[in-house]
């Protein structure tokens, strides 16, 4: 059902500081960590094997000479998660796991809050299993190859143990449990659960942790019971395994169920303590029968094991620390604030060498830019310290030019930072304060930006420094339970920005959002497209046309991928286009200098002419992968159409449609400089493509 709303918008100011390349300014938002959830997209997914036409593609051989590597553009310093332990001599260590291409793991004195080491963890561009051994050994289980790594501080040894996953599907480890020397892991998209024994080297699969669940969200290993427990999503579900028999025991309640994941599990005397995400309910179990015996509502990522002091856990809660006692279930405010908006990521127990934490102190990572909040069971004495966390290089994501392809706007996956590279001076100017961003469109001097999460919309003066008004934020639509603008076009006649986007806790498709510049209003049509998400935006002329894609909501649509156009001045009435061809998503459209409309559906490449309504396709991959992101064309300078798909950078005839593969992996989006040069992104490199001149060609 379609719904419009006519709103005042109140513009929301970003606090943000002037970045240089190198200054590492500080993460934009401490209250908005950054989430596993944040990865879930073509960066991560499954991705199918993908055949070449070889009987109608042209691919260009020996192409090393024609590429150059500019190199890294976004470098942040982001902390995912955290972990307290200690050596054998009691020196106490908080492991931080650093977002970046590659991510690494810094270890850090906690009496001295000095950076002790940084390991890189290579083959993974994230890591969320973090788990302390007892003898003091830190595991980290990573993404996208699936290693496990660990670091003893006993030994000062790093190593990397290789990749654990070996079903199919699986893409990435989400939760580690380790005991013993034995690390237990959890993972996605094959939802499976394995156990890799260090002294021998031995692994083992036991399988999907709960049938059709894509996400083995958490886990935890009980060796008494020599019992697994698994949270697993979407929708949230939490499952026994006991190793002996192999007997799997789904038990979470129905009243549960709609939330997305089981996102943290804990053991706590003879309970279990399972975090409800997103409802921000813990709900505790007893371990014989199985049955609920406790809730508890929190905002933090996690509680605390028990205190060694007493018979209570801490979390956080409305930025404050509470402690709750196991015995008389009363909730106390311990009047402790935390950083406005942030909440406790992870909660340890540590022994400082520091009269004023006596005993044992509690600490915990409350944002990804590495304050460390620290509070003293004994005397109450607590504060917030700022660790001083290494920079990593981090994945390309949303890459654009400008009009007069003078520079070239590159975003930072995950993390973010906006990177704006001069290809004339070979130099960037960084700025780390903004968010993902899955779109961008140019209007004038204004870069218009659609920005995850809560698919936010800011505007970017190019012609003013970057400061706290600059960019603006001028709508957010999280409200209407989208999440991802990706999909963003402007209109200059009409002062408005037009926004298509992604669901995912709301109940339909994308929402197609308008805002007016001069009346600072917004129209929001819920579900434009019924059950679909709106990918590609183009304005041309009279029309906007637009592209979808058959996710939302974690669901798939039936029907195909919809091409279609509506009037800026009347979008109720949009009008489809049948292309002769069936596509999951139409990510890329744009116009050429004579008026012919192009799109990428799928693995192949469209034309339409809107005067004679003729269609002509030509396909270049058989499959593609991902939900929204696979896909960008542009017209070159020489008038022909340049694009990546799935890590293939190719150029076509707009006359006869004949392809050639000028790189064959590797290259993601793609932008062009005044000289015709063509740039591309590969994990958190940008790369250059020059043609070669008749002199190269003829040497």
């Amino acid at each position: 059902m379609k719904r419009k709303i006519l709103t005042l918008v109140t513009i929301f100011p970003l606090f943000l500081s002037l970045g240089q390349p190198s200054v590492f300014a500080e993460e934009i938002d401490a209250g908005t960590p950054v989430e596993q959830e944040d990865i879930e997209n073509i960066e991560d997914q499954e991705t199918p094997e993908t055949e070449i036409n070889e009987d109608e593609v042209e691919v260009v051989e020996e192409i090393n000479k024609n590429i150059s590597l500019v190199g890294p553009q976004v470098f942040q310093t982001s902390a995912l998660t955290a972990a307290a332990g200690s050596d054998e001599l009691g020196n106490s260590y908080m492991y931080f796991v650093m977002h970046g291409t590659p991510s690494a793991l810094a270890v850090v004195d906690m009496n001295t809050n000095e950076l002790k080491h940084t390991y890189t963890l290579s083959k993974s561009t994230s890591a969320w299993g973090l788990d302390v051994d007892e003898d003091g050994t830190v595991w980290v289980g990573g993404t996208t190859d699936g290693n496990v790594y660990s670091y003893n501080p006993n030994t000062d040894e790093f190593h990397d143990h290789g990749n654990m996953l070996t079903l199919p599907k699986d893409t990435a480890i989400q939760d580690i449990d380790a005991v013993d020397g034995i690390v237990f892991g959890s993972t996605a998209y094959g939802g499976s659960v394995f156990k890799y024994d260090s002294s021998t080297g031995e692994l083992e699969n036991f399988g999907q942790a709960l049938y059709k669940k894509e996400f083995a969200k958490s886990i935890a290993y009980d060796q008494e019971a020599d019992v697994l427990y698994v949270g697993v999503g979407s929708k949230a579900d939490l499952v026994k395994i006991d190793l002996k028999t192999k007997k799997k025991t789904a038990f979470l309640p129905n009243e549960y169920k709609d939330d997305k994941y089981v996102r943290d599990i804990k053991f706590i005397g003879d309970k279990i303590f399972a975090r409800m995400d997103p409802s921000n309910r813990l709900v505790a179990f007893d371990k014989e029968t199985l049955e609920v015996t406790d809730e508890i509502e929190l905002n933090s990522r996690t509680i605390s094991l028990i205190s060694p002091t007493e018979e209570a856990i801490y979390y956080s809660k409305e930025n404050s620390l509470y402690k709750y006692d196991l015995n008389t279930k009363e909730h106390i405010n311990l009047n402790v604030s935390l950083l406005k908006g942030t909440e406790l990521l992870n909660l340890d127990f540590a022994e400082l060498n520091d009269p004023n934490y006596p005993g044992t102190t509690l600490v915990g990572l409350i944002d990804n830019a590495g304050n460390v909040f620290k509070y003293n069971l004994e005397t109450g004495y607590n504060e917030i310290t700022k660790m001083e966390l290494p920079a990593q290089p981090v994945t390309l994501y949303t890459m654009i030019q400008d009009e007069k392809r003078e520079n070239i706007f590159i975003n930072g996956y995950m993390s973010g930072g906006l990177a704006i590279y001069n290809p004339k001076t070979n130099q960037s100017t960084l700025h780390k304060d903004i968010s993902q961003i899955e779109s961008m469109t140019i209007m004038g001097d204004k870069l218009y930006i659609g920005a995850y999460p809560r698919a936010r919309v800011l505007e970017l003066d190019l012609t003013k420094p970057w400061g706290p008004m600059n960019p603006r934020e001028i709508m957010r639509l999280g409200e209407f339970g989208q999440e991802r603008s990706t999909a963003i076009t402007a209109v200059p006649k009409l002062n408005k920005v037009f926004v298509g986007t992604y669901p995912e806790t709301s109940i339909g498709g994308g929402a197609l959002a308008i805002y007016d510049l001069k009346e600072n209003k917004q129209e929001v049509y819920e579900n434009y497209i019924y059950n679909q998400s709106l990918v590609s935006f183009l304005h041309h002329k009279e029309f906007i046309y637009g592209g979808t894609s058959i996710h939302a909501n974690y669901q798939v649509n039936e029907r195909g991928a919809r091409f279609f156009r509506f009037r800026p001045d009347w979008p109720e009435e949009k009008e489809y286009i049948h292309l002769p061809i069936e596509a999951s998503m139409i990510t890329s459209i744009i116009a050429d200098k004579n008026d012919t409309i192009w799109a990428m559906a799928d693995g192949t490449l469209v034309s339409y002419n809107p005067e004679t309504k003729e269609i002509k396709t030509k396909q270049i991959l058989d499959l593609i992968s991902g939900r929204f992101r696979n896909a960008k064309i542009i017209e070159g300078i020489d008038g022909n159409i340049y694009g990546t798909v799935e890590g293939r950078l190719f150029k076509a005839d707009p006359k006869t449609l004949d392809i050639e593969i000028l790189v064959k992996e590797g290259a993601n989006e793609i932008a062009q400089d005044a000289e015709g040069n063509l740039y591309y992104r590969n994990q958190a490199d940008l790369w250059k493509y020059t043609f070669p001149t008749e002199e190269a060609e003829k040497k």
